[in-house]
């Protein structure tokens, strides 16, 4: 595939990160400064209370998996997250330690930097740290690549204020850290037109040792983006070699894939040592085949915004389709009036082209977006591959945020070119000052359309009783119980993503957030036997043996989601007094958790 002079231009490279001009300093300051006020606004972050309290806890049990990116961070600020060592948690898994190195959990990096930070400001801080320079990372990272593109800034700042503030990353927060980093996908996009336009990538060129610090960079994070850096570039560098024969261009394609497989694999080798001592565990983690057909990338979810838009319109629209449509996109597709404009015009050229017989006029990207349709969209090819046992990428959705990338710098980088072809057919000095003006329309529009309403008032005070109960109820168990007690939990919740009728997969790493004192029960990984033990209780003819069970294994009292039960818990509560454990349960301010000593008066 042959580059055009704009796309020529692009690899002359327009912007330095090691010594960019005072424009684009100033522009970059810019575009933080509002990304992050943005994203203040969207969470009510405006003290240092605020963020001491996550954007959701346990109100929303779709964004339950807060408490586990809120223990990730806690377990690497305790020393359980150190990159490619083993993870064992002390504070879980009891009455062992909670084994964390069989579940294969690539990004390790991102907690164990906010491991650190969380030290100093806590698991709740941290996280809120970490989501924020998801935006801001994203933001900045897109302005570098579409100025690198040779996009003007004007248009560079528009594109990164859309991507930083995707809906997408708003999303994920704050329950999908790994998921929310996407910043480094705009990276990709330059891999991808240096592996498919003349004259591909030289071995061992300055070229060369980007492209694979890129791959390398993107196999130490999510393995989905990952997966689409490396097939794009397969593709095209095999598109390339087809036209041209290029074969050094094709093995120094195949070389940053390799990077990448080379960091994923090092992410994986706490993981695999670990089974190479002691046996593999199946029963870790399971992918349903189901799921690649629920949370597969659906065209119609691109133009479905989120329900609390704050057009009134919009977000009835939303809700009628939320009610109506059997399979729910579960990461927020939704492109963005603006990236949904980018889409339709590269769409809208691809098929003018096509149509006019003019098929080397049909821009690279738009043969992206159809790869990604083929293999994502529901019942591609993903789920072709996925009928065949290979599981992995059940949330295929999520490259809805690479399709959102790949159209607003093809947009940025055409309204530059219309830009720079207008000054030059007739020039006016007027032409910036109208430029300018559309821009910032274009900006005022993505704030408007992307950033979600400010958290309510009555949502934050629900979010910050909610974590006081749960530290109040924490203080009073590690007041009461010796250093190093064992709790016992019920009910009995397998980990990870195995919920329990009324309480979600994660309840039970609730008071581990807020102490370090004792030990719990749950959190190790299903598939070992020292934490499979837990589910032979059930095989007990009574709540005495099960009693007898646990205390002989050093449990020092049973915590009760009462959630989890029928009637509230009231028969195992009333069972137990009977049986001699008759202090006073200690309750949290809600009453839905509750801790019985096991020690009879």
């Amino acid at each position: 595939m042959r580059s055009s002079p704009a796309n020529d231009a692009g690899n002359r490279g327009a912007f330095s990160l090691r010594r960019p001009s005072r424009p684009d300093l100033l522009a970059l300051l810019s575009l933080v400064a509002l990304v992050a006020l943005a994203w203040c606004t969207a969470n009510d972050a405006w003290s240092a209370a605020a963020w001491q309290r996550t954007s959701a806890y346990i109100e929303d049990p779709e964004k339950s998996d807060v408490l586990w990116m809120l223990a990730l961070v806690k377990a690497a600020s305790e020393g359980s997250g150190v990159p490619l060592a083993w993870k064992h948690v002390t504070g879980l898994g009891a009455p062992s330690t909670a084994n964390w190195t069989d579940w294969t959990f690539i990004e390790e990096v991102q907690p164990a930097i906010l491991g650190i930070v969380s030290r100093a400001v806590g698991p709740f801080a941290a996280l809120n740290i970490g989501m924020l320079l998801g935006h801001l990372l994203a933001a900045v990272t897109f302005y570098a690549v579409a100025r690198h593109s040779d996009c003007l800034a004007r248009w560079a700042f528009v594109g990164a204020l859309a991507y930083g503030l995707a809906p997408f990353v708003f999303a994920q927060s704050p329950h999908h850290l790994t998921v929310q980093w996407a910043w480094h996908i705009p990276l990709f996009l330059i891999v991808w037109r240096w592996v498919a336009t003349d004259p591909g990538i030289a071995p061992r060129s300055p070229r060369f040792w980007r492209a694979a610090g890129i791959g390398f960079v993107a196999g130490l994070q999510n393995v989905y983006y990952t997966n689409i850096l490396c097939q794009l570039t397969l593709l095209g560098a095999a598109i390339q070699y087809v036209r041209n024969r290029a074969k050094p261009a094709l093995l120094s394609a195949l070389a940053v894939i390799g990077a990448a497989a080379f960091a994923f694999g090092l992410m994986n080798i706490d993981t695999w040592t670990y089974k190479l001592f002691h046996g593999a565990n199946n029963g870790g983690l399971v992918r349903e085949y189901k799921w690649l057909e629920i949370y597969g990338l659906k065209l119609v979810d691109l133009f479905i915004p989120p329900l609390n838009h704050h057009s009134g319109m919009l977000s009835a629209f939303a809700l009628a389709h939320r009610k109506a449509a059997p399979l729910l996109d579960e990461f927020a597709s939704y492109q963005g009036i603006v990236g949904l404009a980018c889409l339709l015009w590269l769409v809208g050229t691809a098929v003018t082209a096509m149509v006019r017989r003019r098929e080397r006029d049909v821009p690279m990207e738009a043969w992206q977006l159809l790869w990604i349709v083929l293999m994502f969209t529901t019942g591609g090819l993903n789920a072709i591959i996925g009928s065949l046992g290979f599981t992995m990428f059940r949330g295929a959705c999520r490259y809805s945020i690479v399709i959102l990338a790949i159209t607003l710098l093809y947009a940025a980088r055409r309204l530059s070119a219309i830009e720079r072809t207008a000054a030059a057919a007739a020039p006016d000095d007027r032409q910036p000052m109208l430029w300018n003006a559309v821009a910032a329309v274009l900006c005022l529009l993505i704030l408007w359309d992307q950033v979600p309403p400010a958290l309510t008032a009555e949502k934050t005070a629900l979010i910050s009783r909610q974590i006081d109960a749960d530290r109040q109820f924490t203080a009073r168990m590690e007041a009461t119980l010796p250093e190093g007690a064992m709790v016992f939990q019920l009910p009995i919740m397998e980990f990870p993503e195995a919920p329990a009728p009324g309480v979600p997969p994660y309840d039970h790493l609730r008071p581990y957030l807020f102490g370090n004192r004792l030990r719990y029960s749950f959190g190790g990984v299903k598939g070992r036997p020292e934490s499979d033990w837990q589910k032979d209780l059930a095989r007990l003819p009574s709540l005495e043996k099960v009693v007898e069970e646990i205390k002989g294994r050093g449990f020092a009292a049973i915590y009760i989601n009462r959630n989890g039960f029928p009637d509230r818990a009231k028969g195992i509560e009333d069972k137990l007094l009977e049986m001699g454990y008759s202090k006073p349960p200690i309750r949290n301010a809600s009453g839905e958790l509750s801790c019985i000593l096991l020690e009879k008066d």
